[in-house]
């Protein structure tokens, strides 16, 4: 049964600037900020902007004293972000996209359309609780064009913080304090070893029988709170030897295929990949589970993540 919780973020950055209209912060003046986080120097994002340096560096200035803050620090030769610098520059970069979607909007409107909902799925999960809430969505506001991609769950966290996207799916926990995650789902962890493989016989494998197995896994940074919730369920008191690292679960099967390693597994992966030469093994103990959630900006103004949200609430509010 689907599991509907509010995930509170682990880790609040000392700094937490929001942009809105009541600060004198306009486009303008988040473009300008976002130009010169992007060359870190004043003179090349004059260059791009084209407007003159000295209006350049006198409106950041204005901004500072705005908000009360040092956004840059402009000692030595070379200007930094300062940290509450760089929230400013992700907020200012939110604010553009949104911008941007709201003109978006307008446009579409004019076309007879009701909006935009764009998601950005995880790669290690399909079907479920989420697309069951995407069917319901699209059924109930077939007006509303909806614009899906796959990522990882790194890369679309970052999409949902600057407002690339508005639904990130994850692998929950996901290490974004501007992110409010809501875990819709769940499923089984299993371990997959090569066809032939003595843990091929048992009716599960102990996960002390572990401790002297070559791994195989993915790479960290394509999801670090789930990659390092299954090396904590999996090898609780030290980590695995990984012997190598495959670009995603797909991968991995093959190279257990072929005799690298063992490498811990999603259920709903093995089923749909189904490599031969690999044999799926359950773990002693209570079952082991991966979450997923959704993940999205509060501030969000688009009409059509709310309306999302409402048919999520509908279908899994107890």
């Amino acid at each position: 049964m689907p599991q509907r919780t509010h995930e509170s973020p682990s880790h609040i950055p000392a700094y937490s600037i929001t942009f809105t209209y009541s600060y004198s912060v306009n486009l303008q003046r988040a473009r300008y900020l976002v130009a010169i986080a992007d060359h870190l120097n004043f003179t090349r994002a004059a260059a791009e902007l084209h407007v003159a340096q000295s209006a350049l560096s006198q409106q950041i200035k204005v901004l500072e004293r705005e908000i009360g803050v040092v956004l840059f620090d402009r000692r030595g030769p070379r200007i930094s972000l300062t940290d509450p610098g760089i929230v400013a520059v992700r907020e200012a970069k939110f604010l553009l996209e949104s911008a941007d979607r709201a003109v978006e909007r307008i446009r579409a409107a004019a076309l007879g359309s009701e909006g935009e909902l764009r998601i950005a799925h995880t790669r290690s999960w399909a079907g479920g609780a989420v697309a069951l809430a995407v069917n319901q969505f699209r059924a109930k506001y077939p007006r509303v064009a909806i614009t899906e991609h796959r990522g990882y769950t790194t890369r679309n966290t970052a999409l949902a913080t600057d407002g690339a996207v508005d639904i990130a799916v994850v692998r929950p926990p996901v290490d974004q304090s501007q992110l409010t995650v809501r875990i819709l789902d769940r499923e089984r962890l299993l371990l997959a070893v090569p066809s032939g493989h003595p843990f091929s016989a048992l009716d599960a494998v102990d996960l002390a029988q572990l401790a002297d197995e070559r791994v195989v896994f993915w790479p960290r940074a394509n999801g670090p709170g789930m990659y390092d919730a299954i090396v904590e369920m999996f090898w609780p008191t030290r980590g695995p030897d990984v012997v190598r690292r495959e670009a995603d679960d797909e991968q991995v099967l093959h190279a257990v295929a072929a005799g690298v390693g063992v490498a811990p597994m999603p259920a709903g992966r093995a089923a749909t990949y189904r490599v031969p030469g690999v044999h799926m093994c359950e773990i002693e103990g209570p079952p082991m589970y991966l979450t997923v959630g959704l993940a999205f900006r509060e501030d969000n103004p688009n009409l059509a993540l709310r309306l999302f949200l409402e048919v999520v609430e509908d279908l899994f509010s107890p």
